[in-house]
């Protein structure tokens, strides 16, 4: 049989379209393959930039730029919705100047500690800041740059920081109000605290359980205060503290309820030379911070002598702290002494220096597993002046995200205050019951 014409032409021309495909297809992947050269230039190119966003307690953003240097931005927010209610025992409490102050029933909500936290390295990952803005009702919900600071890491046991950050004393007043037991930090704790102030800190762990840190700062307790309210002397303070059992964390409660006991004992001091006048003669802001144990303060005219303003006084602040945990029960106590000393004032006052201490204990177990938790406390000032106490209790109920979302309520017991703290909402002369509700989140 002989082969159809037309159709054997058709067969020949099909077979040859398809091996021009082939090579058409061969030489679209030789074109696509990279040369020698171009894989010996590969070797040699720049890292790529690389970028990461996520979750991972806070958000954050990493990002890796062709020289090899990196960054993070971390972003956490937190806030306090308080209601506040006090009702007083007495109308009015009369100071050591002589001067009869009122004390008001209050019933309130109060937005307290709202604030934005940004944290991070920049260029590599010993370069550390950290910026935290803050709001709030007591404050006219102004925004406050709260804390700003670079630092430096040399290794676990040595790092650097400079800006504006807590004065390193008093363990209730370092750990985070976030983390309070009640629904704010003990009247002793408070009473006693320095605050923030612009300086240079040394900031370690030079043991698995053991932390320290060193600062050398403006102030004792002139948080926002231009360079004209304060005097020419340096503050200087210190803490420590060690976990003998194992890693103790940043929380006062067992939230996790430890298998085995979990103890942290710690120190902290804080000394600083207080004098100076302003233009009009009276004391330094910076010099008008120190209240007497009946809620005086040191630098009001009368406070220690008839017509005498104290101008100068050096301060000395000592706390010894102890903590404890183990299957969801808790305490922790602290105890403060503090010395002021070298008085000065434009008249004769009969002291040459003052002695007032304090302390606190608070306790707590968790009647449902890291979900309701019932807290106590007791706390004390004392001095030459007035002894006042301080009774506390109440629960907090965790909801389901865990540490992060929380409500507390307590009912607290004051027979006179000696501090004046807004943010505590216990106020100088306080004599009466507090009751607290808050709700308070975190991300």
């Amino acid at each position: 049989m002989r082969p159809n014409a037309p159709a054997l032409a058709a067969d020949m021309t099909l077979l040859s379209e398809s091996l021009l495909e082939r090579e058409v297809d061969a030489e679209l992947r030789l074109d696509s393959e990279p040369s020698s050269a171009e894989i010996m230039d590969q070797g040699v190119l720049e890292p790529r930039p690389t970028r990461e966003v996520g979750y991972d307690k806070g958000f954050y953003l990493r990002h890796t730029n062709e020289s090899s240097q990196s960054f993070e931005l971390k972003l956490n927010g937190r806030i306090q919705l308080r209601q506040v209610v006090f009702s007083r025992d007495d109308h009015s409490w009369t100071d050591r100047a002589g001067v009869t102050r009122q004390i008001l029933n209050r019933t309130y909500f109060d937005n307290e500690r709202t604030r934005l936290i940004f944290s991070g390295y920049a260029l590599a990952p010993e370069i550390k800041y950290f910026v935290q803005l803050d709001g709030d009702t007591d404050d006219g919900h102004t925004v406050d740059f709260f804390d700003f600071w670079w630092g430096y890491e040399f290794s676990e046991a040595c790092e650097i920081q400079f800006g504006k950050r807590k004065v390193p004393a008093v363990r209730q007043w370092l750990l985070s109000a976030f983390d309070t037991r009640l629904v704010d930090r003990p009247l002793a704790a408070d009473f006693f605290h320095p605050d923030r102030t612009v300086g240079v800190w040394l900031v370690g762990q030079p043991a698995e359980r053991l932390h320290y840190e060193l600062m050398a700062g403006n102030a004792y307790r002139a948080m926002n205060s231009p360079p004209g309210e304060l005097n020419d002397r340096f503050a200087f303070a210190g803490t420590v503290y060690w976990d003998p059992l194992g890693p103790y964390g940043n929380g006062l409660v067992d939230f996790d309820s430890t298998c085995s006991p979990l103890i942290r004992v710690g120190h902290s001091w804080t000394y600083a030379c207080q004098s100076g006048l302003d233009e009009s003669g009276k004391p330094l802001r910076e010099s008008d911070f120190l209240r007497l144990s009946d809620g005086t303060r040191l630098t009001q005219t009368g406070a220690l002598a008839p017509g005498a303003t104290v101008n100068r006084y050096d301060v000395l602040l000592n706390a010894v702290d102890f903590a404890v945990k183990y299957r969801g029960w808790s305490l922790n106590a602290e105890y403060f002494w503090q010395r002021i000393d070298r008085l000065r004032a434009d008249r004769d006052i009969p002291f040459e220096d003052l002695f007032q201490h304090g302390f606190y204990v608070e306790a707590g177990f968790f009647v449902l597993p890291q979900r309701l938790e019932l807290n106590a406390r007791y706390s004390r000032v004392r001095g030459g002046f007035a002894t006042h106490n301080e009774y506390a209790g109440g629960f907090r109920w965790y909801f389901n995200q865990g540490k992060n979302l929380h409500f507390a309520f307590d009912v607290t017991a004051l027979d006179g205050s000696p501090l004046h703290n807004t943010a505590s909402d216990i106020l100088a002369g306080d004599d009466g019951m507090l009751f607290r509700s808050q709700i308070q989140g975190m991300f």
